[in-house]
């Protein structure tokens, strides 16, 4: 099964007046999402294939991350994960997208294999959880050195999960017990800048479409590395020179030509 950012627009008929026209302008606006996402250059007949690493503390929303993307439905309970992969794949207008999803532990007791997943990785998503503070303090202190170190040239997001805990009234109360308050989408875009990311907030139990967002941005991320890339050899090669790619499409038009594969299971691994 299969996922789509669109519905197909209607043929309209007679007597539907200012539906019809309604209908006119979704067509017009995906014609225009697809002249957006083809300006990047690819060749349609060839797929893409990404590799995205997950990283960030224990528990700090990870693995639900990844399982409603791939699978469509949230994990019903904790397992701790050492590594874990999973697929999924889009499209952008004719252009296949083939996604490598790596979920990583973040236990420190893994510090010395975790860096076995970052070889030829597209980019890398930073996670925190939102409801504990301290996860947002790692990224500076432990996540960007060690991407940094491993796989310097990859492109990083920084992703806040668990959104719909900053105004759980149960979280309120335990965090205030510790003088605590859940991190603000301010503090987590100040975070962002300092490591040169995008920030990206999600909410894996409430919200697939929020989850969807992060990997979309990620995706175009992909994309752009790997053109920029084939640019850079090809006028290494001396082919004729290639005018600069233009900038990352709007998320807001791409998005809605992004189509992932439905995973048929559900189980938690």
């Amino acid at each position: 099964m299969e996922h789509t950012g669109t519905e197909q627009a209607e043929t309209s008929g007679e007597g539907h007046g200012q539906a019809g026209r309604h209908r006119g302008e979704q067509r017009k606006e995906r014609r225009s999402c697809q002249k957006l996402s083809l300006k990047s250059g690819m060749d349609p007949s060839q797929s893409v294939k990404c590799k995205i690493v997950v990283v960030g503390d224990s528990q700090c929303g990870k693995t639900a991350l990844l399982h409603v993307f791939a699978k469509d439905c949230f994990p019903e309970s904790y397992v701790p994960t050492v590594f874990e992969n999973y697929t999924a794949s889009f499209e952008i207008d004719t252009q296949r997208i083939e996604l490598s999803l790596w979920d990583t532990s973040g236990s420190p007791y893994y510090d010395n294999v975790r860096p076995l997943s970052y070889p030829d990785s597209d980019a890398v998503l930073i996670c925190f959880d939102i409801s504990r503070p301290e996860t947002l303090d790692s990224v500076l202190k432990k996540w960007k050195g060690e991407i940094q170190e491993f796989c310097p040239n990859t492109k990083m997001l920084l992703v806040g999960c668990k959104s719909d805990l900053r105004t759980d009234l149960s979280t309120l109360v335990e965090l205030s017990n510790h003088r605590q308050t859940p991190v603000s989408y301010d503090q987590g875009s100040s975070m962002a800048k300092q490591i040169s990311a995008p920030y990206i907030e999600c909410s894996s139990q409430q919200s697939e479409n929020s989850v969807r967002d992060i990997f979309h941005v990620a995706t175009l991320a992909c994309i752009n590395k790997n053109n920029k890339n084939v640019k850079r050899s090809k006028a290494a090669r001396g082919n004729k020179r290639i005018s600069h790619m233009p900038g990352r499409p709007d998320l807001a038009a791409v998005a809605s030509d992004l189509r992932k594969d439905k995973a048929k299971s559900c189980s938690v691994m």
